[in-house]
């Protein structure tokens, strides 16, 4: 698969608060690379660097070690940093903080204006990115009134009115209930599937990881386990000793193996963990 984003070697710090003289290492020499049309999870407890990684990916942070390459432009070069980020648009896990008008499809023109398009070229835009999310109705009310999914997916919606190839979301449901992390999942998922964007989501929700093509789980700034779901779920002592959990059918699946059940490890989903069970019972000749 052709590559997107690759981080080579990356080294990253902030100065301490105490002492200004002192850097704080949070990404250590740490390399990954995102294919096109992947739809990737970055996984971590809070401080192992997952957001600041996310920063390096439309240059709002560069490395002082090592290259960011992004759609074969390196974030070093400031003349390419424009295209870097009309390649990559970002999402925060707050959307009032990425929201600015007082009517949606105002808001979410408000990129495309400042990138300089035209004003029939920029309704298209917006008319389509509000579909996009399930937003078109809603295109005349007040942000502020709206459910936190709601307001989430019209911030999804101003990002994808610029037509970027990639969306980085840096924590887009932690501030949301289940309904409204369900409505943004099923949104980015819309994205992945139906249009073929580059979605790379930095999350804590297991189940929410789990539905992604690959997982990236991050420990002091580096990679520490990087593959498909089913098989990064399977190292359950190992994610448990850095602070994560894993989805809750895992658990079950992990702690029936510790019991003596000879049960697969590697189950995400609640009906295939009860066809499992079913099958064990079955060869046992008890009936399910």
């Amino acid at each position: 698969m052709e590559k997107f984003i690759s981080a080579n070697g990356i080294s990253f710090g902030y100065h301490s608060v105490d002492e200004q003289d002192k850097l704080v290492t949070v990404l250590d020499g740490l390399n990954l690379s995102i294919n096109k049309g992947e739809f990737v999870a970055i996984l971590g407890h809070n401080g192992c660097g997952k957001s600041t990684l996310a920063k390096h990916f439309n240059a709002v942070l560069v490395p002082y070690k090592g290259d960011v390459i992004v759609d074969g432009m390196n974030t070093h070069d400031e003349e390419k940093i424009f295209d870097i980020r009309e390649s990559v648009g970002m999402v925060f896990q707050n959307p009032d903080n990425q929201i600015v008008a007082t009517v949606v499809e105002e808001d979410v023109a408000f990129g495309p204006e400042n990138m300089g398009i035209e004003s029939d070229e920029i309704c298209r835009r917006v008319e389509q990115a509000l579909k996009d999310v399930d937003m078109y109705e809603y295109r005349e009310h007040a942000p502020h009134r709206l459910s936190g999914g709601q307001k989430q997916r019209v911030a999804i919606a101003g990002v994808l009115a610029m037509r970027p190839k990639c969306i980085v979301m840096d924590e887009p449901t932690a501030m949301l209930d289940p309904k409204g992390r369900r409505e943004v999942m099923q949104t980015v998922k819309k994205m992945n599937r139906e249009h073929g964007m580059t979605v790379v989501l930095i999350t804590h929700y297991m189940d929410e990881a789990a539905q992604c093509d690959r997982v990236i789980v991050m420990d002091k700034g580096e990679v520490l386990l990087d593959g498909a779901p089913k098989e990064v779920f399977t190292h359950v002592e190992m994610l448990k000793n850095v602070g994560l959990d894993v989805p809750q059918t895992t658990e079950l699946c992990f702690e029936l193996s510790k019991a003596g059940v000879e049960i697969p490890l590697d189950i995400l989903e609640v009906d295939e963990c009860v066809d499992a069970l079913s099958d064990i019972l079955e060869k046992k000749g008890v009936k399910a």
